[in-house]
């Protein structure tokens, strides 16, 4: 339970492609227990890619650790550690649907689809419906700029294949994801936008998300551009919080001042109607 963005948009100097990426930081233990922890969400690919991670934790961040020390020391583009999340996402799934559900029955994959003719018909269905429906537990946001330009993709369960959202220019995961990805469609959010506009649009996104059950108010905030990668300091994350503080206050005044003036002729009727009388029961037959 969390939420992680990825917004992509532009230098307006150069007109180079920029990604501003956003997460909280709680954790969830189970369904019992949420506290803000001190690390990030976010496991660095390259000096100008970055994989977000939502949901089980400890399996997402190991799944993106092994992809990203794979890589180490190389700058390959986006879409090529895409498929390699996807495909390691693939594999880490399938290690474990073996440890929780075949190897308790002294199967393996391998060894189950041998002698899957062999097998009791009622087993044999009942292990493949399990089979199909696990669920790791974990998505995966990448965001990062190569030579083409900047990019998004998600990966989610059962790993492939991956998702890439440069059209549409942002993306989200975790409990908050639906919060978010309406405040980018409010906004009308491209991957054309100036970059302030974009910083700002992924941080109030970020907030709005707050309401989802699981979201941290916590919040870290990463530029990448064709400088590397940069992670904003505490100054600027209140710096904003002002501007979207201030922004929501103005809206909120401008629609008082706008529903004061609004006239609507339902309450001309519900004056003219005077005060409703409640309706007294009738008499029983039995009553005397």
């Amino acid at each position: 339970m969390t939420v992680c963005i990825a917004t992509l948009c532009f230098n307006e100097a150069d007109e180079s492609p920029m990604v501003v990426v956003a997460a909280d930081r709680m954790v969830t233990l189970g369904s019992f227990m949420e506290f803000e922890h001190a690390n990030s969400k976010m496991k660095t690919v390259s000096p100008y890619a970055l994989v977000l991670i939502a949901g089980d934790t400890l399996v997402g961040t190991r799944l993106a650790q092994e992809v990203c020390s794979s890589m180490a020391g190389t700058n390959p583009p986006i879409a090529d550690v895409a498929s390699a999340l996807s495909r390691h996402y693939h594999a880490t799934r399938q290690g474990s649907m073996e440890e929780s559900i075949l190897k308790p029955r002294g199967l393996d994959l391998a060894s189950y689809f041998g002698r899957h003719a062999s097998l009791n018909p009622q087993v044999t269905m009942m292990l493949d419906q399990q089979l199909a429906q696990f669920n790791l537990g974990v998505e995966l946001l990448l965001a990062g700029i190569d030579p083409s330009g900047g990019h998004a993709y998600s990966i989610h369960n059962p790993g492939g294949p991956e998702l890439q959202h440069d059209v549409i220019g942002y993306s989200a995961i975790g409990s908050g994801s639906i919060h978010a990805l309406q405040a980018m469609v409010g906004f009308k959010h491209h991957a054309k936008t100036p970059f302030m506009d974009g910083l700002y649009r992924t941080y109030a996104a970020k907030r709005r998300s707050e309401v989802a059950l699981g979201v941290g108010l916590d919040t870290d905030l990463f530029v990448i551009s064709r400088a590397g990668t940069i992670r904003l300091e505490k100054s600027d994350l209140d710096r904003l919080d002002e501007v979207y503080s201030d922004t929501r206050q103005q809206e909120e005044r401008a629609l008082q001042s706008s529903l004061s003036g609004l006239s609507v002729k339902v309450l001309g009727d519900i004056a003219d109607a005077g005060t409703m009388e409640t309706p007294r029961p009738e008499p029983s037959e039995d009553s005397n």
